[in-house]
C-alpha cells in the first residue's frame, strides 16, 4: 500500500512538472517574440499589470483556496458542497470589487491606472485567477494532474496566439494593451469552465457554516499572500516608480530565466503539500525530515544548472536591449531557491491551521524588502532589487522555519542540512558571476553538477529502474 502511495505521488509530481513545462514552455519559448514586439517600457508596463493582478486576486478571492486541504479533513464527503459554496463567495466578492472599482475610478486613476477598461479587465482576471487556485487545490488533493495540465495548456496556447494577433493588428500602436487583453480573455474562458465544473458537482448555496470556516482559515492568509507578492513582484512596481518603465522591463526579464526553476518548484508543491498532510496525519515525522532534505537537494541541483548557463539563456531569449538583465539573474535565482525552501516549513504551519503565524513571518520579510528597496534602488539602480530580494527571501525561510518549530514543538526539518545546501547554491552563484565571460568553464561546471545530480537521483530513487518498468508495460 505504501509503495502504491509513493508511486502515485512520484507519478503526479512528474506529471505536474512535465505538464507545466509543456505549458510554461510555450511562454518561455515565446519570450524572444515578446521581447522583440514590445519595447522595454511596454514590457515593463505589462509586467507591472501582472504584479498588480498578483496582489489584487488575493483580495478578490480572500485566499479561500488555502482552506481546501483542511476542508477535506473537516467535511469529508461534503467537500464538493464546500468548494461550490466558496466558489459562489468568490464570484460575489468580485462583483463587489467591480462595482467599487468603477464608482471610485476618478478618485484613484491618477496614481493607479488611467484606463477604465484595463481596471475592469484586471478585476475579471483576478476573479479567474482566484478560481483557478481553488481548482488547483481541489485537484491536488487526489494528485489529479491531468485536469490541471489540460486547462493550463488551453490557457497558455490561447494566450500566446491571441496576444500576438492583437498586438500585430488591432493594437499595433498600443501593444502592451493588446498583450493584456490577450492574457485576460483566455483566463475568462478558464474561469467560466471552473464555475461550471464546481457547480455541476454541487449546487451553489449561501452557506454560513462553510463561509465562516473558509474565512476564519483564509483571512489571516490574505496579508501573507499579499506579502508574498510584495516579495516577488513589488520590486518591479517600485523600479517603475523610482527609475522608469524601461528599467522595470529589463529587470522583469530576469524572471523569465527564473521561470525554468519556478515551474518545477510550483509543480512539485502541488504534490508535496498533500503528501506532507498525509504523513502528518499518520505522524511519520522522520519520513518528512528525510524527504524534505532530498527534495531540497534536488531543487538545489536544478537551481545551480540554470544559474551556470544563465548568461547564454539571457542572450538567446532576449533582444540586445534586455541583455543588461544578466547581472540580475544570479541573485534572482538564489532568492528563488530560498523562496522554494520556505514551502517546506510553511506546509507544517498550514497543517496546524496557524495562519496567523504564516502571515506574521511573511509580513516581516515583505516589510524588510520594501524598506531595503526604497533605500537601495535609487542609489544603485534596479540591480539592487535583485539582491534585496535574495536577502529577504533568506529571512523569509528563516522566519517560517522558526515558526514551524514553535508550532510543532520540534524541528521537522534538518535545518543545518538545508542551510548547507543553500550555501552550495550561493557558492555556485558566486562562481558564475566571476566566470561570466568564461562560458567553457561554466558549462563544464554545469556538466559536473548535472552528472552528480543524475548519479544521486539514480542512487536514491532508482530512476533507470522506474523508466524500464514503465516501458515494459
Amino acid at each position: 500500500m505504501e509503495n502504491h502511495s509513493s508511486t502515485k505521488v512520484v507519478k503526479a509530481g512528474a506529471g505536474y512538472v512535465i505538464g507545466n513545462y509543456l505549458v510554461k514552455g510555450i511562454t518561455f519559448l515565446s519570450a524572444p517574440i515578446f521581447t522583440r514586439l514590445l519595447t522595454t517600457a511596454e514590457f515593463g508596463d505589462f509586467n507591472t499589470y501582472i504584479s498588480y493582478e498578483a496582489i489584487i486576486y488575493i483580495l478578490v478571492g480572500l485566499a479561500l483556496h488555502s482552506s481546501v486541504n483542511n476542508a477535506k479533513y473537516k467535511y469529508g464527503n461534503k467537500l464538493n458542497e464546500y468548494v461550490s459554496a466558496i466558489t459562489l463567495f468568490i464570484i460575489l466578492s468580485a462583483l463587489l470589487w467591480l462595482g467599487a472599482a468603477n464608482v471610485f475610478f476618478d478618485f484613484y486613476k491618477g496614481w493607479f491606472w488611467d484606463d477604465r477598461l484595463v481596471v475592469n479587465m484586471l478585476i475579471v482576471h483576478c476573479l479567474c485567477s482566484a478560481l483557478l487556485q481553488v481548482y488547483n487545490a481541489y485537484n491536488g488533493l487526489n494528485y489529479s494532474y491531468k485536469s490541471y495540465v489540460k486547462i493550463c495548456s488551453f490557457n497558455a496556447v490561447f494566450n500566446l496566439v491571441l496576444s500576438i494577433v492583437l498586438m500585430l493588428t488591432l493594437f499595433e500602436k498600443q501593444r502592451s494593451l493588446g498583450r493584456i487583453i490577450g492574457t485576460v480573455i483566455p483566463m475568462l474562458f478558464v474561469g467560466i469552465y471552473i464555475v461550471y465544473f464546481f457547480f455541476k458537482k454541487a449546487k451553489p448555496a449561501i452557506s454560513k457554516d462553510y463561509w465562516i470556516f473558509g474565512l476564519k482559515y483564509s483571512l489571516p492568509v490574505v496579508p501573507h499572500g499579499i506579502s508574498q507578492v510584495v516579495l516577488s513582484s513589488f520590486d518591479r512596481i517600485m523600479i517603475k516608480s523610482l527609475i522608469g518603465a524601461a528599467e522595470a522591463g529589463i529587470y522583469s526579464f530576469a524572471y523569465t530565466i527564473y521561470t525554468l526553476f519556478r515551474v518545477v518548484a510550483t509543480s512539485l508543491e502541488n504534490v508535496w503539500k498533500p503528501w506532507v498532510y498525509e504523513r502528518m496525519d499518520t505522524k511519520d515525522y522522520e519520513g518528512i525530515r528525510k524527504q524534505g532534505s532530498r527534495y531540497a537537494l534536488g531543487m538545489a541541483v536544478l537551481t545551480s544548472l540554470v544559474i551556470v548557463v544563465s548568461p547564454e539563456l539571457t542572450k538567446i531569449l532576449g533582444d540586445r536591449e534586455y541583455w543588461d538583465s544578466t547581472e540580475c539573474v544570479v541573485p534572482v535565482m538564489i532568492g528563488g531557491f530560498f523562496a522554494f525552501l520556505y514551502t517546506l516549513p510553511s506546509v507544517i504551519e498550514y497543517f496546524y491551521g496557524k495562519t496567523k503565524f504564516i502571515a506574521i513571518g511573511t509580513m516581516l520579510a515583505a516589510g524588510t524588502n520594501v524598506l531595503l528597496n526604497y533605500v537601495f534602488i535609487p542609489r544603485y539602480g534596479y540591480i539592487a532589487a535583485a539582491y534585496t530580494t535574495l536577502v529577504t527571501y533568506a529571512l523569509y525561510f528563516i522566519f517560517h522555519a522558526f515558526f514551524a518549530k514553535k508550532i510543532h514543538g520540534s524541528n521537522l526539518l534538518d535545518i543545518k542540512r538545508l542551510l548547507l545546501i543553500s550555501l552550495g547554491v550561493i557558492v555556485i552563484g558566486g562562481c558564475t558571476i566571476l566566470l561570466e565571460d568564461r562560458w567553457i568553464v561554466r558549462w563544464i561546471l554545469g556538466l559536473i553538477i548535472g552528472l552528480a545530480g543524475l548519479l544521486w537521483g539514480e542512487h536514491i530513487f532508482g530512476i533507470s529502474k522506474m523508466i524500464r518498468k514503465k516501458m515494459a508495460r
